[in-house]
């Protein structure tokens, strides 16, 4: 199977926060529910998660993903992954360029630092984006938006 390269004009999926909790046998976590849905051909940028540790599950269609220097996989439904904090995300991608994909994405972080990160960027704040990468997509969310 041949490594996907990020394609900064692939669409982008969705993201969707379904729930968030301040977890009660911790001082100071939360843990936050993400429903991440990829149109046909979507991509997320190379990026990693602000040091949290996410968990994420397949609900639909089939997904490649690569975690940093691991091979690239297919995930299908019921197939999960684990992200270690600091762990980069290199592909995440829809196999598909007919059918939707769509993942559960569990993160757990520090509360405060959960809270600020959304409160600032929405869900998109969960996603830090590899510095490579930063500019192109700034610019091609920019243009998405209408130039706003």
């Amino acid at each position: 199977m041949q490594e996907l390269s990020y394609d900064v004009n692939a669409p982008f999926p969705s993201l969707d926060i379904l729930y968030k909790y301040k977890l009660a046998n911790t001082a100071d976590k939360s843990i936050l529910g993400l429903k991440v849905t990829f149109p046909p051909s979507a991509q997320t940028p190379p990026h990693t998660h602000h040091g949290a540790s996410v968990a994420v599950t397949v609900l639909t269609g089939s997904v490649f993903d690569k975690m940093n220097d691991d091979p690239m996989t297919v995930k299908k439904v019921g197939d999960s992954i684990y992200e270690a904090p600091g762990c980069r995300h290199r592909i995440s991608a829809n196999t598909s360029d007919s059918e939707e994909a769509s993942i559960l994405a569990v993160f757990v972080l520090e509360t405060e630092k959960l809270d600020a990160l959304i409160e600032a960027q929405g869900p998109m704040g969960l996603v830090l984006v590899d510095e490579e990468w930063q500019g192109a997509v700034a610019e091609r969310m920019k243009a998405l938006m209408g130039g706003q």
